[in-house]
């Protein structure tokens, strides 16, 4: 008897032993795996936001320009709840609705090759004329055109922008064409303005518009607009999961020195606004898989911004700044462990204007 209680007890320590390993190993694997997702998760939206920009950002005098993009008769750029196509010519736009949650959309030009913009040269591209003028714009140079490539015509940052497609090669060097059709981008007389000498067109390709957001799972998803699909959304992209925080802000040079000297979440209304935005800073909040017993987290995670720049909604945290990541609105929030990654991402395109 005195040695079955000793082996029971024996046992029993060995159990509890194991057990509190157990754990610790679960939440230091979950721990691991929390940095390795925002790491892995910032990259991917880093990736894109470095790209904003190309192809359109050359000229900022139309950076801003309200979209106008019709697919089988109907207008598509209508910022509806759910965008089939962009409204505004922008690098880069940061949906702060939810402000623990925002949302990131990227804009760039996507070609195999090159994109170039061009400008137009006389005569001019008059959608009332008779003949080619409504079909076919004339060129400064055709170099990075292709068959089926999305283009859109601008004038500056205040008119409207119009999208159309190439329907041929160019077989004319200083030609673009543009053939009326019932179905897809070239409905008859769109684009509607007159297009002069000077005027910009800019080569889109088949156009990367892509939106990164966090699902009501806290999954870190991807919406990509289709060229081929224009009229539908395309299913969100799982990409990451225990994504629960998301904030972003626009990094922007408001004295024209080239440095950004303030950080905000305001979307530039115009064109000079726009010209400001050089880099976007983000944090994401990640957390372990592993719910734990024990109250582990009593505090929402701290953003530490540094002292050199301004961004509003900071208070002060040792000699440093800090933003505070609310997640307090998650169930059961103190019952998880929580990692910060954060970055600064210069937009090159626009620094460069290419």
């Amino acid at each position: 008897m005195v040695a079955v209680v000793i082996g029971l007890l024996t046992t029993l320590c060995i159990t509890q032993v194991l057990v509190v390993s157990e754990g610790q190993r679960r939440t230091t694997t979950t721990g691991s795996d929390a940095q390795v997702n925002g790491a892995l998760a910032i990259d991917a939206i880093q990736r894109d936001i470095q790209m904003a920009g190309y192809g359109f950002s050359s000229d900022p005098a139309i950076l801003g320009c309200a979209i106008s993009a019709k697919y089988n008769g109907a207008q598509i750029a209508t910022g509806a709840a759910t965008p089939t196509f962009p409204t505004v010519l922008a690098p880069v736009q940061i949906d702060a609705t939810d402000p623990t949650r925002n949302i990131i959309r990227v804009l760039a030009s996507a070609k195999a090759s090159y994109s170039i913009p061009t400008r137009v040269i006389a005569p001019s591209y008059d959608p009332s004329s008779a003949g080619t003028a409504k079909v076919v714009f004339s060129v400064a140079s055709t170099l990075g055109v292709a068959n089926g490539d999305l283009f859109l015509a601008a004038k500056n940052g205040v008119s409207l922008c119009e999208v159309f497609q190439v329907t041929a090669a160019p077989s004319i060097d200083g030609q673009i064409n543009r053939a009326n059709a019932a179905t897809g981008w070239n409905p008859s007389g769109f684009p509607t303005a007159t297009y002069n000498e000077g005027d910009l067109l800019v080569n889109l390709g088949s156009l990367i518009d892509r939106r990164y957001s966090i699902s009501s799972a806290n999954v870190l998803q991807l919406s990509e607009f289709s060229a081929t699909a224009p009229a539908t959304t395309a299913a969100p992209v799982d990409l990451y999961p225990n994504v629960v925080g998301l904030q972003a802000f626009y990094g922007k040079d408001t004295d024209g020195d080239g440095i950004v000297d303030t950080y905000d979440r305001t979307t530039p209304t115009t064109t000079a606004g726009w010209s400001q935005v050089l880099s976007v800073r983000l944090a994401l909040v990640t957390r372990s898989a592993q719910y734990e017993k024990e109250l582990v987290s009593t505090a929402s995670p701290l953003w530490n911004v540094g002292t050199t720049t301004t961004i509003s909604g900071t208070a002060a945290c040792g000699t440093s700044k800090c933003l505070t990541l609310d997640i307090t609105a998650l169930p059961d929030w103190q019952h998880y462990r929580y990692k910060v990654s954060d970055t600064v991402v210069p937009l090159r395109n626009m620094l460069w204007s290419s």
